[in-house]
């Protein structure tokens, strides 16, 4: 039998009263000198115990993900934790930024991509394959074959390759117009790939929006 101490006798949290204990045993229930007051104010600290763990837990995890930031920023001049997350957002912004303008440029191999724009009725298509110079013209041709009109079109050529996205509005708005366009461009594209490659010195980055 023992008296379960007072609220105001349980001292501070560094004290090695076990609350928990105390009230998860069987024999509370029979001991007469634990009042519902007693039990009551035993579960509040109990409870205040617990939130002040979570809590010191809580820090932790967040002081450990600072730490990571510090460590993999570069160029931090300010360490403390409202300038380390601002220049985080900075980073992934600008990482965002050179993801997006990566997507303009010819992909290392050959690909021909088509997709349906159903705001506008036309079809997006974007070309990767090796540079040459009649491929403009031979994409021209390929345009005509497929009944396709151009709205918009960009091009970019680095390194020997060229990317070219076409904004086209075909004359068969369905299945069989969009199969003929893709043949068309394939045409182009295997004709780039076998053909040889552009001389050294024509291999300077060109940009092209018509």
């Amino acid at each position: 039998m023992f008296s379960l101490p007072s609220f105001y006798e349980l001292g501070t949290c560094s004290d090695s009263y076990d609350v928990v204990g105390m009230l998860s045993s069987p024999t509370n229930s029979d001991n007469p000198n634990l009042s519902p007051r007693s039990m009551a104010e035993a579960k509040a600290v109990a409870a205040s115990i617990s939130h002040k763990e979570a809590e010191r837990r809580r820090r932790k995890r967040i002081n450990g993900h600072i730490a990571t930031l510090k460590s993999i920023l570069p160029n931090t001049i300010k360490t403390d934790k409202a300038s380390l997350l601002g220049e985080a957002v900075r980073r992934v912004k600008e990482l965002k930024k050179t993801a997006a303008a990566q997507e303009d440029y010819p992909s290392e191999a050959d690909e021909l991509k088509l997709s349906q724009c159903e705001s506008t009725g036309l079809v997006k298509a974007a070309l990767s394959c090796d540079d040459r110079p009649e491929i403009i013209v031979d994409m021209i041709q390929a345009l005509k074959a497929a009944e396709a009109k151009v709205v918009r079109a960009e091009m970019a050529t680095v390194g020997g390759r060229t990317k070219s996205v076409l904004w086209v509005r075909v004359g068969a708005q369905n299945d069989a117009g969009l199969g003929g366009l893709r043949r068309a461009l394939k045409m182009v594209m295997d004709k780039s790939t076998s053909s040889e490659q552009c001389l050294p010195g024509s291999k300077r980055p060109r940009y092209y929006h018509l």
